[in-house]
Parts: C-alpha cells; sequence; structure tokens
C-alpha cells in the first residue's frame, strides 16, 4: 500500500471526493469525465504531457482530464464547463494548477519514502517488478472526475508526480545491461504436421460477464426502468421486457455477482435482443451508472461496458466500439428526461433516486 500519510486518501478506494458538493465540478463540451486506461503504458517512450504555467512551473501529466484542464485555451477555444453550463476562467484554471502543483511538488520528494528503503538493495529485476507494480497503483488512483476539490487535485499532484519518478527510475533501469535471456530455439515439427489455428468465435456468443461487486440488489433496481419505460412518450419504445425476472434474466445474461448477495442475479446464458433505436440512450444511462456504481469495487474500465452493450443490444450494430465510451454521457440528458416523465412509476423513481447517489449526474430526488 501506498500514499497512505494523504488527507482525504483511503488505500481501497483512493482519492476521496465525499466533499464535492462544496466545491465547483468540471466537465466539458464533449461530455463528462471519464477514467483512462486501467493499466498505465510504461513501454511507452513518455507517456505524459508537459504543462508549463506562466510563471515558468513545469510538470507532467498522464490523467487526460487534468491535462485537458490544464492544456485549454480560454480566451481561444473553451472547452471546460462549470457545473456543466458556463464555461471556466482562466483564473480559476491557474488556481487549480497551483493545487495540483504544490501537490506535485511534494510528490516529487515523497517517491523515495512511498517506494521503500529496501528499493536501493533490491535486485535489478525485483526493482523493476516493483515500480511496474507501483506504477499501475498510481494509474489505479489517478483520475480526475471532475470535482474541484482543492485536497483531491493536492493528492492528484502528488500522485502524478509519484507516478513521473517511477516511470523516471523504470527507464533508467531498463537501459542498465542486462544478462541476456537464452533464446529458446523451437523444435522442428514433424513433416506433415500441421499446427492448428486457434479458435475463434463470434463476440456476441462470447461475451465474458462483467463483475459487480456494487450491491447487486440496488443494480436490479436501476435497470427494472426498463418495465416501464414504453410508456414515456419523448421515446418509441417496444415492450421488450414484460416482467422483473424478465429484467434480472437479461443482467444475469450480462453481469455476474460477486457482491455476496448471493441468489438475486440468475446465471442468464448470452442472448442478443433486437430493439427499436431509441433504447439507445436508455440503455447507455443504464450501463454507465452501472458502471459508475461499480467502478470504486473493480476498477474496470468503461470499454468493457462497451462491449458488454455492443454484444447484447442490436442498436450499437452501427457503432464502433471504440467510439462507445465517448457516448455514453452525451446522451445522458436525453435518457434521464424521458425516466423523469414517468412520474407515476415506483421503477422510475426507484432508478432516480439511485442515480442520484452518483454525484456527477447532479440528479435530485
Amino acid at each position: 500500500m501506498y500514499f497512505l500519510q494523504l488527507p482525504d486518501y483511503n488505500p481501497l478506494t483512493g482519492v476521496n471526493t465525499n466533499k464535492h458538493g462544496k466545491f465547483p465540478f468540471l466537465s466539458s463540451l464533449s461530455g463528462l469525465f471519464e477514467p483512462a486506461a486501467s493499466t498505465f503504458e510504461y513501454q511507452r517512450s513518455f507517456p505524459f504531457e508537459r504543462i508549463e504555467t506562466d510563471e515558468q512551473q513545469v510538470f507532467y501529466v498522464s490523467e487526460p482530464n487534468l491535462a485537458k484542464v490544464f492544456k485549454n485555451k480560454v480566451a481561444e477555444h473553451n472547452e471546460i464547463l462549470l457545473e456543466t453550463t458556463r464555461p471556466i476562467t482562466e483564473e480559476y484554471t491557474k488556481e487549480l494548477m497551483q493545487l495540483f502543483y504544490k501537490g506535485y511538488l511534494l510528490g516529487l520528494d515523497g517517491f523515495n519514502t512511498e517506494i521503500g528503503p529496501a528499493f536501493p538493495s533490491l535486485g535489478l529485476s525485483h526493482q523493476k517488478e516493483m515500480l511496474e507494480q507501483f506504477m499501475e497503483y498510481c494509474q489505479r488512483d489517478l483520475y480526475f472526475e471532475g470535482f474541484a476539490i482543492p485536497q483531491l487535485l493536492h493528492n492528484l499532484g502528488y500522485i502524478q508526480a509519484c507516478l513521473v519518478r517511477a516511470f523516471k527510475e523504470y527507464k533508467n533501469l531498463s537501459l542498465l545491461t542486462t544478462k541476456a535471456e537464452p533464446v529458446q530455439i523451437p523444435k522442428t515439427l514433424p513433416e506433415n504436421t500441421s499446427v492448428q489455428a486457434p479458435i475463434t468465435t463470434d463476440t456476441k456468443s462470447a461475451l465474458s460477464k462483467i463483475p459487480l461487486k456494487y450491491p447487486v440488489g440496488d443494480i436490479i433496481s436501476v435497470w427494472l426502468v426498463l418495465l416501464d419505460m414504453p410508456k414515456c412518450k419523448s421515446l418509441s419504445l417496444t415492450q421488450e421486457f414484460q416482467t422483473e425476472s424478465d429484467v434480472a434474466e437479461l443482467l444475469g445474461s450480462m453481469f455476474t455477482d460477486i457482491s455476496g448477495e448471493p441468489g438475486k442475479l440468475p446465471n442468464s446464458t448470452h442472448r442478443f435482443y433486437e430493439l427499436p433505436l431509441d433504447y439507445q440512450p436508455i440503455l447507455y444511462l443504464l450501463m454507465h451508472a452501472t458502471y459508475k456504481l461499480n467502478y470504486t469495487y473493480t476498477r474496470l474500465p468503461l470499454e468493457e461496458y462497451s462491449k458488454c452493450l455492443k454484444a447484447t443490444f442490436s442498436v450499437y450494430d452501427a457503432i464502433e466500439l471504440n467510439y462507445m465510451p465517448g457516448n455514453f454521457t452525451k446522451k445522458q440528458p436525453v435518457a434521464i428526461a424521458a425516466i423523469k416523465e414517468l412520474e407515476n412509476s415506483p421503477y422510475a423513481k426507484n432508478t432516480l433516486q439511485i442515480l442520484s447517489k452518483i454525484p456527477n449526474y447532479r440528479i435530485t430526488v
């Protein structure tokens, strides 16, 4: 474990955002901020953005949302919003950068403490292995969701600096001469022997279920709104799901329950649903909510949930998989408005109640 001395930090859940209601919320014109890839690409030559302040303070950022905020050209083409409505000011951007930079400076010095006094005495291979694990740990916690909490920005600056130091150390170690591994010469195949090609299966039939560690009862409640969605007037939806069991069967085909609430989610066989196109924003919202609620526990990236949607519902057939993560929050206002139309639906009420637990959805009930 690392970063235990940081205020408002939990080694299990990362940087604390509990004080989000007291400070502004940032987003971009393209939607809400999402996490970067779950693994840090330490094999790249230099996976950081160079940032320089007006005071010629230089630091490096790999967290894409922070890089977007810090590199935002307020006077030219402002892409960052406060409270999803008004553009950020240059003065406030500078204030956020300074909060981050102060933590960054402490992190540059704190790296040696984090990595531990035994590190220099380790062998070269063990040092590299330890740095790889440390960089993955940093990557796990290095996520700016949009809450401009001063202590959070300070902590992210500290963690970012530790990641930069670890990467630099790792690259330097990689340049050292090490004993070459013996080359394994493959045995020659006997004459007339063929190599069997790997067996591939269709994506839709080979779906790997997503583990749910968030209380699965709440996840089911979120999705039960599908039973009443055809009643909304703004979208043209068919009644695909007739009973709560139908929804549970759907969820059981996409997810597996590791939350400790056995029996609530069936182990259903995966199937493909042909649905009207208007289901797209609703399914985006429900899956994104599942991802947000589950992320703290599993750290699975949004790409995994995108694969699940595409493999399960016809409404995503025409959308390339790599474009899907960016579409989740763009469709969110349409979906939330449609659910709010169902004023007399207990399912809609329960869904909105649970969605209100997700801070950056800004839903009040």
